[in-house]
């Protein structure tokens, strides 16, 4: 039985109140962003940076897209970013089936592994990280920061999809065991179906860590040209100064696939997230 939490209307509105209160300061910078980002110029930036543009200047997208790379710059974060989804979904998921649906001697051992990598963060691991890439020669290369990147996420979806998967009846793969199906054809069939909620968390999780993220591909990326939208806007910054209005639309570009993938997966996301923990 769920215990279910009534409120008072004045604790209602209390809640209400904090709510509004708190999308307002994540809501006005953003809305000043947008602003100043339709400005002609710098110069009417600092004069009334919270006044609307005298002139709405859609080119300054156009600018930063083709003037400071930011084209480039967001094939290599979408690149990147695509690719951590996918390899973190797959391999999370097939972990975590393997760990609750066929439990060996260790699996608990090694899911105790990824709960310390939960807890401990890869920056601490960067030293053997970067010995371990550049060995591999993968150093200054995509590749190696989509594998670098893609680790650094597992522990945290591995704690996700197996904490999901244990709340879900495995009577439908009894039934597909029962009938002949093989392990991965279990796993393909039934329990992806299953687990769709928790898989687009992890997917959402993992697109949004990996195209904000700054520090890894600061670390293993050298070339400007492989550089994402991250480090592009921090080179656009040194090279051409603070040209505010252009700035403010190049973060804008950054932000956009973000918030329309949340805006997609924003129910599976919350499913995801309460289902798992939820007991009847």
């Amino acid at each position: 039985m769920h215990k279910i939490f009534s409120l008072s209307r004045k604790e209602q509105l209390a809640v209400q109140f904090i709510l509004i209160a708190w999308a307002c300061v994540v809501l006005i910078p953003l809305g000043v962003a947008v602003i100043n980002s339709f400005k002609p110029n710098l110069g009417e930036v600092y004069r009334a940076p919270l006044a609307l543009p005298s002139e709405w200047t859609w080119s300054n997208y156009a600018e930063a897209w083709v003037g400071a790379n930011f084209g480039g710059y967001f094939l290599n974060s979408a690149i990147v970013s695509l690719s951590v989804v996918v390899i973190v979904c797959f391999c999370a998921s097939t972990t975590a089936f393997v760990l609750v649906r066929m439990p060996f001697r260790g699996s608990a051992l090694l899911f105790a592994c990824f709960m310390i990598g939960v807890i401990i963060p890869i920056r601490l691991a960067l030293a053997p990280l970067f010995t371990i890439v550049k060995g591999l020669g993968l150093l200054d290369t995509l590749t190696g920061l989509i594998l670098v990147q893609s680790a650094s996420m597992m522990p945290v979806a591995v704690f996700i999809l197996t904490a999901f998967l244990k709340s879900v009846p495995s009577e439908l793969e009894d039934a597909a065991r029962m009938d002949g199906a093989l392990p991965f054809q279990i796993y393909w069939r039934v329990v992806l179906p299953l687990i769709r909620p928790a898989l687009a968390t992890v997917a959402l999780l993992s697109f949004v860590q990996a195209w904000n993220e700054y520090f890894l591909p600061l670390i293993f990326l050298q070339s400007s040209e492989l550089y994402p939208l991250t480090l592009g806007i921090a080179e656009f910054r040194a090279q051409f100064s603070v040209q505010w209005h252009l700035m403010f639309a190049g973060i804008l570009i950054m932000l956009a696939p973000t918030v329309i993938a949340f805006l997609l997966a924003s129910r599976q996301f919350i499913e995801g997230l309460t289902q798992g923990g939820v007991k009847e």
